[in-house]
């Protein structure tokens, strides 16, 4: 009998222990849509913090001006591509690059800088994956991720933009720094 409530009371810790563990995982792995700020209920707003206690870190480094932007796009490869006889890279980066100076409160530059890697993602219509009218409404995606300089990511975050020739795109990186400036 003592080893049936022993056995029991060590199932049922385990069982909570192991539930507890898979909850929190779930929680910290989630890229989670979201609607903190105005710009995210116009538009599909999906983000994720990695790191909490770097965050403010990172914010004093954009506020300083220590930072260095890498960009990239990806065209579509099931349809043609169109966006990017709109859009072109170099004019994007000069934007967020624009967006990214307004954010500078005392310019003190150092050796140790905040990485920020973002690509525009081209929505592919014809991308056999996808299968519901809604996920070809929109004509693509901005993503960024912002790095400490040792390349460890501490949040990300990816916003819609719904022009197909991208005259919404400046919006939806202006909402993407803005995400990042106000996570805490």
């Amino acid at each position: 009998m003592k080893n049936y409530i022993t056995y029991s009371i060590a199932c049922v810790l385990i069982f909570v222990i192991g539930n507890s563990i898979y909850e929190h995982n779930k929680k910290n792995s989630l890229y989670a849509k979201t609607q903190r700020l105005d710009c995210h209920k116009n538009i599909n707003t999906f983000e994720r913090l990695y790191d909490r206690n770097k965050i403010k870190e990172l914010h004093k480094k954009l506020l300083d001006g220590n930072f260095v932007l890498v960009s990239s796009i990806q065209k579509a490869v099931y349809s043609k591509s169109k966006l990017f006889k709109h859009v072109e890279l170099k004019e994007t980066d000069k934007a967020t690059i624009d967006m990214l100076n307004s954010y500078i409160v005392d310019k003190k530059l150092s050796d140790d800088k905040i990485k920020i890697l973002y690509y525009i993602y081209e929505n592919d219509i014809k991308d056999p994956g996808k299968k519901s009218k809604k996920s070809k409404l929109y004509a693509g995606y901005v993503v960024f991720k912002f790095s400490t300089e040792k390349d460890k990511l501490v949040y990300q975050v990816q916003v819609d933009f719904m022009d197909k020739n991208g005259a919404d795109l400046n919006k939806s990186i202006e909402c993407a720094i803005n995400s990042f400036m106000t996570v805490k």
